[in-house]
């Protein structure tokens, strides 16, 4: 007698189950249940091997979301599946993000079954721009926010959690040159060419410019210019000088010469990490020689005092026969 009870309390509760197990698939949407049951969002990228270059395009971070429910009902519900083909939604957002930095998330909302284990897939795209500092980590902060499920007996709650997304700062050299004075100057022999160069960094990192003086051939002429500079980042400027003077000895009188100078930037400590090579030409004119010139002023003067002598000899000399004549 026993064993028929038992066994017939057994198909009872068996049958009740799928009965309350259909009805719960079939059950309306907006019907809500009374045992909350809370899933552990988790966002995960992998670690990225490439820096991000400011001003240089963007950096794709993938994203795999994934969610799973918690609490002494959640294998009874994945086991019966009592909440049928529900989609479990969440929300992906940007929370918190540097102000050197813009970001945004492609298919942001992630679609999950009860129960799925494959995790859905988005991108996160990074831009930054020079303010970003160089082999530093930057961090994203976004959100992950699950829908409301509701059941006849158990709704899927509302949660939210927060990860950090973070990657890591490349070198953008950016150096610009500039000659307030411009690159010609007219000189006399016993002068010298000063000229003023500055030099700007507007690039994401401490830079040295190493300087080089090159196709200068000229023996006679000195030419002279510091090796390098160091640039601090966040539009550092430095001023050199390029001092050229002409040779003090020529056979002419006019000589026109150039003089050209290499600047290399790369990032400091890391020789390796060299920017774009730019290349100045300076031109110098002498206008000849202050020996020469006194030389011709010299004649010229030796010249004007003896025409200025034989005025005066003739004039005598005409003065006496006038006076011959007259007496």
């Amino acid at each position: 007698m026993n064993r028929k009870t038992n066994k017939k309390n057994k198909t009872g509760l068996i049958f009740g189950t799928l009965l309350l197990s259909l009805f719960i698939v079939f059950l309306p949407t907006t019907s809500a249940g009374i045992i909350n049951v809370p899933p552990i969002i988790n966002v995960t990228y992998p670690k990225q091997e490439d820096d991000i270059i400011p001003n240089s395009g963007g950096l794709d971070i993938p994203l795999s979301t994934i969610a799973t429910l918690t609490g002494r009902w959640a294998k009874f519900i994945e086991r019966f599946s009592l909440l049928g083909n529900k989609v479990l939604q969440i929300e992906l957002k940007i929370v918190e993000i540097p102000d050197w930095c813009e970001a945004s998330i492609s298919n942001p909302l992630a679609q999950l079954k009860i129960g799925q284990e494959e995790p859905y897939q988005s991108r996160l795209n990074v831009t930054v721009n020079e303010n970003a500092p160089a082999f530093q980590q930057g961090v994203i902060r976004i959100s992950a926010t699950s829908k409301l499920i509701k059941g006849l007996l158990f709704n899927i709650a509302e949660e939210t959690a927060e990860f950090d997304i973070c990657f890591i700062i490349g070198y953008w050299c950016s150096v610009r040159y500039s000659t307030p004075e411009g690159t010609l100057k007219e000189i006399r022999s016993n002068e010298t060419a000063d000229f003023e160069i500055d030099i700007e960094n507007f690039g994401n990192g401490p830079t040295f410019v190493k300087i080089e003086l090159i196709d200068s051939s000229e023996k006679d002429w000195d030419a002279q210019i510091v090796s390098s500079v160091l640039l601090g980042s966040g539009g550092d400027q430095k001023t050199v000088y390029l001092k050229i003077k002409p040779p003090t000895k020529s056979d002419h009188d006019e000589i026109r010469k150039t003089f050209r100078v290499k600047f290399t930037p790369s990032y400091l400590g890391r020789p390796d990490l060299k920017g774009p090579e730019e290349t100045i030409s300076f031109n110098v004119q002498s206008s000849g020689y202050l020996k020469k010139e006194s030389e011709s002023d010299n004649i010229f003067l030796i010249i004007l005092s003896v025409v200025i002598i034989l005025i005066i000899l003739v004039l005598i000399i005409v003065k006496r026969r006038y006076s011959k004549y007259a007496n």
